[in-house]
């Protein structure tokens, strides 16, 4: 990495720290119930399940179905914490990422979290009985949330891989997550996401079963995506030496 690239990935990652910083400030909760405990947990567990990128040695976690159920059913800044101290906890200890890169991460998830809460709230009015909002077809609230989570998540990524890497922002998107099926599986996740956080408001924790399976299916589907990518953009030895040739 040259000096350059050095110096503007490390101002992005102070950048985001602090704007993260601030915002978990400003919607720090008074206290965490059982729920926040829980949703930790959950989030932590679903980082186990990861995927590497094709660029960058940047991952992609199942997380993100927890972190959308979190940001539904949790007050924001709960939200924001639960998902923010499962990351960090979890990259440090079960995948060893450097201690930057994982404050990185940590701090985009709880933005991509507060940016999805605040989209949900703003078409819900503010209401968080998900039961109801689905059995009446409201459906913008959830689509608005999974947007902003995305937007906020994939953009940090993005910036990131290509900032460090010196590569055009384009070309980081597209290598990592220009694919109609990674767009499709990310729609599938964030769905279980919706799904399980509408069977904890109405039975409580035992739905988190009903989507375990279905996450290590995407997992190992989007493993075996990125695997096929990488090997197909890595040129072949007896290619180039009959170019050569």
């Amino acid at each position: 990495m040259s000096r350059s690239a050095r110096i503007r990935t490390t101002a992005l990652v102070v950048a985001t720290v602090a704007l993260a910083t601030v915002a978990l400030a400003r919607a720090w909760p008074d206290g965490v119930g059982r729920g926040f405990w829980f949703w930790l947990a959950a989030c932590a567990a679903g980082e186990l399940l990861w995927v590497r990128l094709p660029l960058g040695g940047a991952t992609l976690s199942m997380a993100s179905c927890f972190n959308i159920s979190a940001l539904l059913v949790l007050p924001a800044g709960e939200a924001m914490l639960a998902t923010a101290a499962a990351t960090l906890g979890m990259e440090l200890i079960a995948m060893r990422k450097r201690p930057e890169r994982a404050l990185y991460n940590a701090a985009q998830t709880a933005l991509a979290v507060g940016a999805g809460a605040a989209a949900f709230d703003a078409l819900s009015g503010g209401g968080r009985d998900l039961v109801q909002l689905l059995s009446q077809l409201r459906l913008a609230p959830f689509l608005a949330a999974c947007a902003g989570f995305y937007a906020v998540n994939r953009a940090a990524v993005v910036l990131v891989v290509a900032w460090s890497g010196e590569i055009p922002l384009r070309e980081a998107w597209r290598r990592n997550f220009g694919s109609s099926y990674e767009a499709l599986s990310s729609g599938a996740v964030f769905s279980l996401g919706a799904l399980l956080a509408t069977h904890y408001s109405g039975i409580g924790m035992a739905g988190t079963l009903l989507v375990a399976l279905p996450l290590v299916l995407a997992c190992d589907g989007m493993r075996r995506f990125t695997e096929r990518l990488d090997a197909e953009s890595r040129p072949e030895a007896g290619d180039d030496e009959r170019r050569a040739a």
